[in-house]
Order: structure tokens, then C-alpha cells, then sequence
């Protein structure tokens, strides 16, 4: 049996979002399917306004629908603490520890050879102006602790290494070969709080 065409993009596209495979993609095609017309055309529309209205923070990267992300803008927040993450979701993971208050900074990204994504790749230069500006006295350095986020852990010491500033590379707590966003609350918090200079 075979499907037709619209179907069958809709499956090759949705095989492409990250952890879902041809069948998954499949499954997913078929509810979308049994959807009221409404609904469809509902969920057409939140995946429509997610690009018109979500964007990068001037600051930080993190996904925003202002120029200046909730984050970047809390006056509570320590200014001078800089907590460097691969994705915006790896934002939402340290946040459900409540054990960090500093700042953020996304790459949006990590080295990955096999992906053929290398260190020029990385946007890294709105961070490197806070520092030469003397607003960050501290860096975090919390990416995934596969091989692809240790060498981006690598090209950052290497970076920001000569500015003199104290920083740390997320600790005990998190396995090797882990992504940040699958670990729960409690290790992850730990790891912040017993972070290790680098």
C-alpha cells in the first residue's frame, strides 16, 4: 500500500525533528490525520507564530519575544555571573535546580567535527565584549558532557582564558555522555554547586 504524496512529506519531515524516527514520524502523521480541521489548522498556526514572534536575545541568545529576554532584564539576577549553555533548552533544565541566579549565555550550538561545525562556527563574540567591558567577573561553563560539549568546554577555556576572570566547568554529578537537558533537578543542582575551576 502507499500513501499519498502530502502524506509522506509530512512524514519525511517531522523524521527530521531530533529522536524521532521514520516509524515515530509515522504515528505522529496518522493523529495529525484524525485532527478536526480546527486543530490543524490550530497547531499550523502556534508553529507560524513561534517564528514570527520568538527570537534570539540581543544579550544572550536565549529564546525570547522581546529584544531582551525575562532572564537578561531581571534586576535580580547577578550581573556579573555568566552560566554558558549549548541550547535555550538547557536554560529551562539549570532553572528547575533553583540553584543558580546569574546570567546566561547560548551558543546556540557546540563543536561537533562530525557535523562539520567548527569553533569559528560558534557565535561567541557578544561574550567576549561583556567581558573586555568588565561586566562579568565569573563564567560557567555548563556544556553537555559528551565529546562534542567537552571540546566546546576546551575552545572556551582557551578563549576567555586570557581575560583573567574566575571560571568553572559544571562538576560532579553529571555522566559522561549525558546531555544537560535529560538529567534531573537534583544532580543537576548539585553539579552547580559544586562546580570546579578550569
Amino acid at each position: 500500500m502507499t500513501f499519498p504524496k502530502f502524506f509522506n512529506e509530512l512524514v519525511t519531515s517531522l523524521s527530521r525533528f531530533p529522536g524521532i524516527g521514520r516509524r515515530s514520524a509515522e504515528r505522529i502523521a496518522f493523529y495529525i490525520l484524525k485532527m478536526t480541521p480546527e486543530n490543524a489548522k490550530d497547531l499550523a498556526r502556534k508553529i507560524e507564530d513561534i517564528h514570527n514572534h520568538i527570537r534570539p536575545c540581543s544579550m544572550c541568545n536565549n529564546f525570547s519575544t522581546q529584544e531582551v529576554c525575562s532572564i537578561c532584564s531581571d534586576y535580580k539576577r547577578d550581573k556579573e555571573v555568566i552560566c554558558i549553555v549549548e541550547e535555550p533548552k538547557d536554560i529551562l533544565a539549570i532553572e528547575k535546580t533553583s540553584q543558580y541566579n546569574g546570567l546566561y549565555y547560548v551558543l546556540l550550538g557546540s563543536v561537533s567535527p562530525l557535523e562539520g561545525i567548527n569553533t569559528e562556527d560558534l557565535n561567541i563574540r557578544k561574550l567576549i565584549n561583556r567581558i573586555e567591558r568588565g561586566e562579568i567577573k565569573e563564567i560557567i561553563i555548563s556544556t553537555d558532557a559528551d565529546n562534542d560539549g567537552e571540546l566546546t568546554a576546551e575552545f572556551l577555556i582557551e578563549k576567555i582564558s586570557p581575560y583573567k576572570i574566575k571560571m568553572y566547568r559544571i562538576a560532579i554529578g553529571v555522566p559522561l555522555g549525558t546531555q544537560i537537558e535529560y538529567i534531573d533537578s537534583a544532580t543537576l543542582g548539585k553539579a552547580l554547586l559544586e562546580k570546579k575551576p578550569v
